[in-house]
């Protein structure tokens, strides 16, 4: 069966299915994502939404992301990245197309933005290493996790499985050897992760 990699940063010729994080720019042939990381950011980003505007309805453009907040790296006031935050929110919905969001040291914030803005399309937390409380909060607020590499066991555990996803991010491990760790911490087997996740995506409307 075909494991669904829900966010890398490198394009792998394999039998899974993955989706690429391409920056601002659509990859040609590959299922991918486009956004503004918070790391990336330039003055207001304006000019990159814009780029992430135009490439968004392209064909293989998949998910919107990543994009997010984080008060740890970017170089961004928190207030200019909320801002480019709810613009990519805007994208997702017009195109009726799933967020990919990083999110460090701000999940408070996401929470708010969660509340007060309304949407309809998913909202998945890459590489989210936070603990059971914190799983809680977000899955109880609608939202999806990705667990990469490391993870909370804990926060694995606590999160429901049609609120998971799996992702390889910038790991070399196999995605095989992340799905039987993930599958082992929530005391299911691999395959029933496996068909999980495949159930998520497609709820989600993540076609790969």
């Amino acid at each position: 069966m075909q494991l669904i990699d829900i966010h890398t940063h490198t394009l792998k010729e394999d039998a899974h299915k993955r989706i690429t994080d391409s920056g601002t720019e659509a990859l040609p042939s590959h299922p991918c994502s486009v956004g503004v990381h918070p790391w990336r950011i330039i003055g207001d980003g304006h000019e990159q939404l814009q780029k992430v505007a135009e490439a968004a309805s392209r064909p293989t453009v998949v998910a919107i992301g990543e994009c997010g907040l984080d008060t740890l790296k970017s170089p961004a006031p928190i207030e200019t990245q909320i801002k480019i935050l709810l613009r990519h929110i805007e994208i997702s919905e017009a195109l009726r197309k799933p967020l990919i969001l990083h999110i460090v040291k701000s999940h408070h914030l996401l929470l708010k933005i969660a509340k007060e803005t309304p949407h309809t399309q998913a909202w998945i937390v890459h590489g989210f290493r936070g603990g059971a409380a914190q799983a809680r909060q977000l899955t109880e607020a609608g939202l999806y996790l990705s667990f990469g590499e490391r993870f909370s066991v804990a926060a694995v555990e606590e999160a429901p499985a049609d609120r998971i996803f799996i992702e390889s991010d910038e790991s070399p491990l196999p995605l095989e050897d992340i799905y039987a760790a993930v599958a082992q911490a929530k005391g299911l087997a691999t395959q029933d992760i496996i068909r999980r996740t495949a159930l998520n995506a497609a709820r989600c409307n993540i076609r790969l």
